[in-house]
């Protein structure tokens, strides 16, 4: 899997690139990119075996240089589909927000404007519609499925990022699709 994890306080960008079941792994820091291995030494102290992913202590080897790394999640309101961890490395400390690099490609492209109440809702990569569960006219809330798309053998519901009235469906079930095509434009709710 793929993540983007951004520095809380620099705003800096990595990726990281993770491999499963021994897989190779590397992250990529600007244009260079870095193969890696890390452990988990121990989970954290208040964390029962089961739980786990919240934190704990870590080898990390990095070009050649090993590190030990302490991390533990830290719960934000505010956070839906990212979460944030507070590292100890090297004796600083830093925040770090995690994405899945997919997910943050699907929000990206669900756009919204306040400025004209119209939000439009894009194919995040090329795919094949599989369904469209709305119609021009139709009423629907943020967050609700607006159109199922198929890539890379997954079904990935493409929600509404604003309240509204469903202005045009572009699409309809069986169509192949490419990156970035609008699907569905929502006009916002208006306040009175």
């Amino acid at each position: 899997m793929t993540y983007i994890a951004t520095s809380q306080v620099s705003k800096e960008t990595y990726r990281v690139t993770t491999g499963d079941n021994g897989a190779s792994q590397s992250i990529q820091l600007e244009e260079t990119t870095f193969p890696i291995d890390w452990r988990q030494v121990a989970t954290l102290a208040s964390e029962s075996q089961s739980s786990g992913g919240s934190g704990g202590h870590f080898s990390l080897i990095i070009a050649g240089r090993s590190y030990d790394i302490f991390a533990r999640r830290i719960t934000r309101a505010d956070q839906r589909d990212s979460e944030t961890y507070e590292i100890h490395i090297a004796g600083q400390r830093f925040e770090i927000k995690v994405e899945d690099e997919r997910t943050r490609l699907l929000s990206s492209l669900v756009k919204g404007s306040a400025a004209s109440g119209m939000a439009s809702v894009a194919a995040p990569m090329p795919g094949l519609v599989v369904g469209v569960p709305i119609e021009p006219g139709a009423t629907v809330q943020e967050g609700e499925t607006v159109v199922i798309l198929e890539a890379m053998k997954m079904e990935n519901d493409l929600n509404a990022p604003i309240s509204g009235t469903i202005q045009e469906v572009r699409v309809k079930k069986g169509q192949a699709v490419d990156q970035g095509e609008v699907l569905i434009i929502i006009a916002g709710e208006q306040e009175s």
